[in-house]
């Protein structure tokens, strides 16, 4: 049996160029890999959009 731990990868093509300056900014702000940079990123961004918080 092969049961997956966590949650499926997503994977997606970076320019070479890109892909240097998210690495720059992700050691600038102390994330420990580009994955974890990029989820906070993508986090931060929807938070700001005020997107799945729930409405009181």
């Amino acid at each position: 049996m092969n049961d997956r731990r966590g949650n499926p990868p997503f994977q997606f093509r970076l320019d070479p160029e890109l892909r240097k300056e998210m690495e720059e900014a992700q050691h600038q702000d102390g994330d420990e890999s580009l994955a974890a940079w990029i989820k906070r990123i993508i986090r931060k961004e929807l938070k700001s959009r005020k997107v799945g918080e729930k409405e009181e």
